[in-house]
């Protein structure tokens, strides 16, 4: 009878863990990579988002928020193509002009800066022209000096633009002073590469001038679940309990 009562026990209690895992819809958030807030570079995405993302789940109880992965240079297909919903640290002039979307409060800002090799007589006036100069940047990535538009035949054309894969690549290339003149790059990312790496601080030359300021939303399919402003409740209330705040310590950005 008392072994009867356990098992009736055990059973009920795995049918609610069973029905409340399944009850919750599924949002599936493409991620691209985008150091320092998101790292897919491996097939284990990480980075700020994955614990932006960890915090929406642990604050709701209506939608399980999965990352999906993606790349800088094909998620705006794979969106389309219904392969995921939605996405963080992202911005409507970054590709969404032709796709039907809506986008939630923003929640973070940031930018993006150039650098070059540090010359002497060089200073920030190098950066006032880009004429006879070889940009370099991220393969996917939208910049404002290029008016947004990411096409790399475009890039290599008006801008003689290297597109690299790695932001890693794209300063060391600058530094070198052989493969490039002038590199844009995240300021959250150049803040973390120089702590790990000081000794090359002497190397650049860091504009003062932005190329873009970042104003982060999350963009997700217009008439999908959850409602823009089930989104932004829910970002609110991060903000509130100071969940979020204390995520933005973790980045100098």
């Amino acid at each position: 009878m008392i072994r009867s009562l356990k098992q009736n026990i055990l059973l009920s209690l795995l049918f609610v863990v069973a029905f409340n895992t399944h009850s919750k819809e599924v949002v599936k958030v493409g991620l691209a990579h985008f150091p320092p807030y998101i790292e897919a570079r491996e097939a284990e995405v990480t980075g700020l988002a994955i614990d932006m993302l960890n915090l929406m789940n642990q604050y709701q109880d209506t939608y399980e928020f999965v990352p999906v992965r993606t790349t800088a240079s094909t998620r705006h297909r794979e969106f389309a193509a219904g392969r995921h919903d939605m996405s963080l640290f992202d911005n409507l002039s970054w590709g969404w002009n032709n796709l039907d979307v809506e986008a939630s409060n923003e929640y973070l800002s940031g930018g993006e800066i150039y650098i070059a090799q540090a010359k002497p007589g060089r200073d920030e006036t190098y950066f006032s022209d880009f004429k006879n100069k070889k940009m370099i940047g991220m393969l996917g990535y939208h910049y404002a000096f290029a008016n947004f538009n990411a096409d790399p035949e475009y890039l290599r054309k008006t801008f003689n633009m290297e597109l690299t894969q790695s932001n890693n690549g794209s300063i060391k290339m600058v530094s070198a002073g052989n493969r490039g003149d002038i590199a844009v790059v995240t300021k959250a990312f150049l803040s973390k590469y120089l702590n790990e790496h000081p000794e090359d601080r002497s190397k650049l030359l860091i504009s003062q001038k932005l190329d873009q300021e970042y104003h982060f939303v999350s963009v997700i399919r217009k008439g999908f679940k959850p409602t823009i402003r089930e989104l932004n409740d829910l970002l609110q209330q991060l903000e509130s309990n100071g969940s979020l705040p204390l995520l933005w310590k973790t980045i100098d950005h």
